[in-house]
């Protein structure tokens, strides 16, 4: 019989389609063995609180992905998971991999790899609805057609247990076909508890369980799959192994840049994977919106996927146009992004959206909910009637156009400070048409943080002071950038980045550039501060983890940075081996750091600091107008720090944006300035 069936079951399953390319691949070229997790997520008893802790103790793409499976569970191979025995129902989200899946475990038992002594038969639900109504629905009736066998023939195969029956997409039956089908497999596994059943399904979409089947889910993709899927993705549709693993490994170091995590976040499922191949393969890099490929994946699973595969479904969901279910998921994402808990849903909560949204009963805003997940899979049931969308990426999307349709931007600029509004504001930026009322507004909201503190004020017409007094080809906006990053407790250099200055401290030149001059003054004045910082901290011992003397720190400013500065400064440099020469001649001694030594600078420290300190201090602000002691209190350093990084996000926005080059200088060269400059500034440009 395996004999028989060898040549029809190699026709029709060893080839697959993939999405975005016209020709179909060889299935042993592409397939990447699923993990399989034997415990359904959505099937968890925790605690939404507990899901959300999990969650909010480190908010990343990755740790979204791991709520509800807590610690990395154990996962197995989807081919060895078939040597239990047992009937299966995999699950899995929409284009997860099931279909070939099956695929490959029909094939492989065609082949003689596993399950030798069983007859193996794939059945594609949705084609069987037109072939079963024939039959009833009978799986034995359509074997004996299928495979031209008599009723006792089929019988005896059925009773010895000698068939490996795999049936893929039981959510694409749907209405009075799924429901008599859905009872004849059931039917069939009580008759036949020898034969092995698998079941593929869309995550949770079944309305009643499976009694003797065991409940499995695929696994998204981990790293190494991502990595090998693209590797064979590239070859098998460029047809030329050498250059496909070029250009794979161009895709994947892409890829994997810090820069790209969101669309990491996406490229965890074969069907988005193969999107963002596609689009990596047309053009020769990731789309330069990242909003596109966000748009695109929605497009894909909100509509071609479903097409593609000729699926109808009957729900009330169904009879939403595309915009309007696009419209409703993004109610339901903004809805929870707006509270502090802003990524799970309470399923009565959920349930309760959706029908104010679309003006229905719970009764019927449950359908919707599981229609949504069975469907296409961006809500998903992270544990026990615990939801949220299946990727954080898409959430952040869908919130972003939800205040672009309704131009709220007043809303969206009072969470400017909030840490996880942050790829809302860049995806608003570059999705809506008219990016400048936003990008204004955010301004304005920056500058009003400050407004109100005289010290601070001062502490900006310092900053633009010292910025002015650096004689560089760099705009006023940077330089002023670069000096304040220096003066926060953590060395941010993020924003002098994005304003055009990029520091690279590894070169030390012997006729130093432009650059090379600018790195010294800012390495000098950044030395002069960790003198200065740990003088007044710590007993003039710059880190005992690393043993550096105070000294050995001022001295290296003369060596390595005012060399290069010029005209050279030979003043400072005096002032600062004189500042050295104060410190007792043993301050050298190679045991610097033993209990005596520590005991002895005590001493020293005790009698002479205060002196040295403001000696050093007063170096500082003559000859560099930089050490200033703004006594800031705990509130002010902040307040500074959510000032300088809303200032990053803002340059951010500017930069993914569509507006011209004027606006975008315009609203540059007014960051970081004192209100009073600002306002003069506004004044002198209105007349």
């Amino acid at each position: 019989m395996r004999s028989h069936i060898h040549d029809d079951i190699q026709r029709l399953h060893s080839t697959m389609p993939l999405w975005g390319v016209d020709h179909w691949v060889s299935l042993g070229d592409l397939f990447v063995d699923v993990n399989i997790l034997e415990e359904l997520s959505s099937s968890r008893k925790s605690e939404l609180d507990d899901l959300w802790q999990y969650f909010s103790q480190n908010p990343s793409y990755r740790s979204f992905d791991r709520i509800s499976l807590g610690e990395e569970r154990e996962r197995i191979s989807g081919l060895e998971v078939l040597a239990k025995n047992t009937n299966l129902m995999v699950v899995g989200k929409p284009g997860s991999g099931k279909t070939t899946y099956l695929q490959r475990v029909v094939t492989e038992c065609n082949a003689g790899n596993l399950q030798t002594h069983r007859i193996p038969a794939l059945i594609k639900l949705r084609d069987f609805v037109d072939d079963g109504r024939k039959f009833a629905y009978s799986l034995e009736r359509y074997f004996e057609q299928c495979w031209q066998l008599s009723n006792t023939e089929i019988s005896l195969i059925f009773h010895q247990g000698r068939a490996l029956v795999l049936l893929d997409g039981l959510d694409e039956v749907t209405g009075e076909d799924g429901k008599n089908i859905t009872k004849q497999i059931k039917q069939f596994a009580r008759s036949y508890p020898q034969v092995q059943v698998i079941i593929t399904c869309r995550t949770q979409s079944q309305e009643s369980r499976f009694e003797r089947f065991d409940y499995v889910e695929i696994a998204d993709f981990n790293e190494v799959q991502v990595r090998y899927f693209s590797e064979h993705w590239f070859k098998a549709v460029i047809r030329d192994d050498s250059a496909g693993l070029a250009k794979s490994q161009k895709f994947l170091n892409q890829l994997f840049l810090e820069a790209n995590k969101p669309i990491q976040n996406l490229a965890i499922t074969p069907i988005l994977l193969s999107l963002t191949c596609v689009v990596f393969h047309q053009t020769g890099k990731f789309y330069s919106k990242r909003s596109k490929l966000y748009e695109e994946g929605l497009e894909l699973l909100l509509e071609r996927w479903d097409k593609s595969r000729e699926i109808e479904r009957d729900e009330i969901y169904r009879d939403l146009s595309p915009e309007r279910k696009l419209e409703l998921l993004s109610y339901l994402a903004v809805k929870k992004f707006e509270q502090p808990q802003y990524v799970l849903f309470e399923q009565e909560e959920i349930e309760g959206y959706i029908a104010e949204f679309l003006g229905i009963g719970l009764r019927d805003s449950r359908s919707v909910l599981r229609a949504i997940e069975a469907q296409h899979g961006l809500l998903i049931e992270r544990a026990n009637k615990v939801w949220s969308f299946s990727h954080l990426t898409f959430q952040e999307y869908l919130v972003a156009k939800w205040f672009c349709n309704q131009a709220d931007w007043q809303f969206l600029v009072n969470q400017i400070t909030t840490s996880h509004w942050r790829e809302i504001f860049l995806l608003a930026s570059e999705i809506t048409t008219n990016p400048v009322l936003l990008l204004e507004l955010m301004k304005i909201k920056i500058d009003t943080f400050l407004t109100d503190d005289e010290k601070i004020q001062d502490y900006l017409i310092w900053l633009s002071t010292k910025a002015s007094s650096l004689k560089f080809s760099y705009s006023q906006t940077a330089l002023r950038a670069l000096c304040m990053a220096l003066n926060l407790d953590e060395e941010n250099l993020e924003l002098p980045y994005y304003l055009g200055i990029d520091l690279d401290f590894n070169f030390l030149p012997n006729e130093p550039s432009n650059d090379e001059q600018l790195i010294s003054e800012y390495a000098v004045d950044r030395n002069l501060r960790l003198a200065l910082s740990f003088a007044s901290d710590n007993r003039g011992v710059v880190s005992p983890s690393l043993k550096v003397p105070l000294n050995i720190i001022l001295q290296q400013i003369i060596d390595n940075e005012l060399q290069y500065i010029y005209p050279r400064n030979f003043q400072l440099e005096n002032e600062i081996s004189q500042l050295i020469n104060k410190l007792p001649d043993w301050w050298l001694n190679e045991n610097f750091f033993d209990d005596v030594m520590i005991d002895k600078i005590d001493k020293w420290w005790e009698i002479n600091g205060e002196d040295w300190v403001h000696n050093l201090r007063s170096l500082m602000i003559k000859n560099r107008n930089f050490g200033h002691n703004w006594c800031f209190i705990k509130e002010q350093t902040d307040l500074l720090e959510l000032y300088y990084n809303a200032n990053i996000l803002l340059v951010e926005c500017l930069n993914v944006s569509n507006v011209t080059k004027e606006t975008k200088e315009k609203i540059e060269q007014l960051l970081l300035l004192p209100i009073a400059e600002i306002e003069k500034r506004k004044r002198e440009t209105a007349e």
